[in-house]
Order: structure tokens, then sequence, then C-alpha cells
């Protein structure tokens, strides 16, 4: 099979996610209600996103998440993403919403 042939059984599309949100103020350690001068938001996507994401990242970087040997874990500057098992994975992100910035979603 050529390259042209594999490209082209390949399209941009947007695919269904399992996500929840979380809007917040001060940190993940010490969340708080969101005020007018601090506003962000903490993304969990899981299921099939998430495996899709995880699968991508490569490679694994030890988890400070938990102690289960079972645990995988691959990191990618503010993208954070965990198998748990074959079957269960995670993927944690953020944003400020004041500035848009990117920030982490998820501490252990």
């Amino acid at each position: 099979m050529c390259a042209g042939a594999i490209a082209a059984d390949w399209a941009f599309e947007f695919k269904p996610v399992n996500a929840q949100m979380a809007i917040y103020s001060g940190g993940l350690g010490d969340p708080a209600s969101p005020t007018a001068q601090d506003a962000k938001v903490s993304f969990h996507v899981q299921g099939r996103a998430a495996r899709d994401l995880f699968d991508r990242m490569g490679p694994d970087v030890k988890s400070e998440c938990g102690s289960d040997p079972k645990t995988r874990a691959r990191v990618r500057d503010r993208l954070q993403c965990i198998r748990y098992s074959p079957s269960d994975y995670s993927c944690y992100f953020g944003f400020d919403l004041k500035d848009g910035k990117s920030i982490g979603g998820n501490i252990c």
C-alpha cells in the first residue's frame, strides 16, 4: 500500500468525548469558588478519547499518582494521561479563563 492510499483513508473529524469539567479559583490543591478576578477550568476526559490521547503520547513516565505498578502515566507539558487498567484511561488538562493560558488539570 502506498503512502497516498494510507493518507486517503484518514479524515479530519471531531469525535464524541466523555468529559467532565470543573470551574474554580485558587489552586487545584486548595480550590475555591470562582471569582471575577480568578477563574480556571479543569477538564477530565475518559473513555476512548483518553485512550487515543494516551496511545499517541508515549513514552510512559514514572507515575506520581499512585504506587500501583499497573498504573501507567504519560505527561506532556500540561496534559496528563493515566492508564489505570487496559480498559480505564483518564486525561487531564486545564486553562486559566482570565488569560487563556494552559494550566495543569490534575494533581495527585
